[in-house]
């Protein structure tokens, strides 16, 4: 799907994910965080990498069977040193307000990829 790049249209990718995931018996929490992961991806997609330019979008690929889903979304912006981000835990950036939805992002995927110089992360999650 490709949206435009307004933070109100992470809604539509919210019933995206959904449709994907009817099918497929994954749990309440599951799917609370897979939603959780998408809309931190698309959310940074649109604030960081297309700087809220509406006449930029953001391209949501969304592929799930009964053993895994993989989540691919890409800007159209500048991209961004992906090995650069500063642990949202450590003394030093604990307050600091950036940082922690690509660590929550690692955290809760089993797999978390970036390429396309950093306009791109695929994430994927493997059902049990």
């Amino acid at each position: 799907m490709k949206i435009h790049s307004d933070l109100k249209l992470i809604k539509e990718v919210d019933e995206e994910l959904k449709i994907k995931l009817i099918d497929l018996r994954v749990s309440r929490s599951e799917f609370m965080n897979l939603r959780l992961c998408l809309n931190e991806a698309v959310h940074n997609a649109i604030k960081h990498g297309n700087k809220q330019n509406k006449d930029l979008f953001v391209y949501v690929d969304l592929k799930a069977d009964s053993k895994s889903i993989e989540m691919v979304v890409t800007d159209q912006g500048d991209g961004f040193d992906y090995e650069d981000i500063p642990d949202p835990t450590t003394d030093e950036n604990i307050y600091k307000t950036y940082g922690r939805g690509i660590f929550l992002i690692k955290k809760l995927m089993d797999g978390v990829e970036f390429f396309d110089g950093g306009r791109s992360i695929k994430m994927i999650k493997y059902f049990k």
